[in-house]
């Protein structure tokens, strides 16, 4: 069901931005996309990661993720570091410490998405891949993020402005909260978890488009496959496994 809504509130959102320009007393619009993402993804981690006598365990789980990143993003505003200098816009919201609050809850689901879909039988394996999907999100929606406001970088960088500290960060710190996830041996994500995290490479890589970025466009397509290819593959060893 919230995958379903999810989906719709996308569709809206893409047909707006790709035709009109979002008028000012919708900008709320942008923090409902992101917690109604969440949302979608923690309802299908739910049966993934947490059965019912852990849902305690998920609660402290999503907490630390969520504290976590968004003390991280506040060092970075204040300091500069670990991400590099930049300073958020009023375009997602309430602030916490400088940090829009659904800039935490974004992390939340993107570090549970993409946990999920790195399905490696080893922790250490998983962290590695989990911090190569959320660098994969980061390409394609920091460029369009700048483009629409979101965020400013004070200092510019190699990608569209964007440093390279910014991607090394998101890889280490989405890498090690991923150990927070426990370990599913043979277990299979549901396929509203692939397409999620490829609905989202659609979006953003669309407003891409819209604004003349091909590169990232190029890359949204590219990641749409590899996600595609990730969920055939997991589909392959899991009957492989039947059998």
């Amino acid at each position: 069901m919230m995958y379903r809504i999810f989906s719709i509130w996308l569709v809206i959102g893409l047909v707006l931005l790709l035709f009109w320009e979002l008028p000012e007393w919708l900008y709320f619009a942008n923090s409902i996309f992101m917690i109604l993402y969440t949302s979608a993804v923690l309802v299908e981690s739910k049966t993934y990661f947490f059965s019912k006598p852990k849902m305690s365990k998920m609660f402290t789980v999503l907490f630390i993720i969520a504290a976590t990143t968004l003390l991280i993003e506040a060092l970075s505003v204040y300091t500069g570091y670990p991400f590099g200098e930049y300073e958020y816009t009023t375009m997602l919201g309430y602030h916490v410490l400088g940090v829009p609050f659904t800039i935490a809850i974004a992390w939340v689901g993107f570090i549970i998405n993409s946990t999920m879909i790195s399905t490696q039988q080893n922790k250490w394996l998983r962290a590695l891949e989990t911090g190569v999907w959320v660098v994969f999100i980061d390409f394609i929606l920091d460029p369009v993020a700048l483009a629409w406001d979101f965020w400013k970088w004070d200092n510019g960088g190699f990608y569209y402005g964007i440093p390279a500290t910014n991607f090394i960060t998101w890889f280490f710190l989405a890498a090690i909260l991923s150990f927070l996830l426990p370990l599913q041996k043979g277990a299979k994500p549901t396929v509203q978890s692939y397409r999620l995290l490829e609905l989202m490479f659609l979006f953003f890589g669309l407003l891409a488009l819209k604004k003349g970025f091909i590169l990232v466009a190029c890359l949204a397509i590219l990641f749409i496959l590899f996600t595609e290819g990730r969920r055939v593959l997991d589909s392959s060893r899991k009957k492989a496994l039947v059998h």
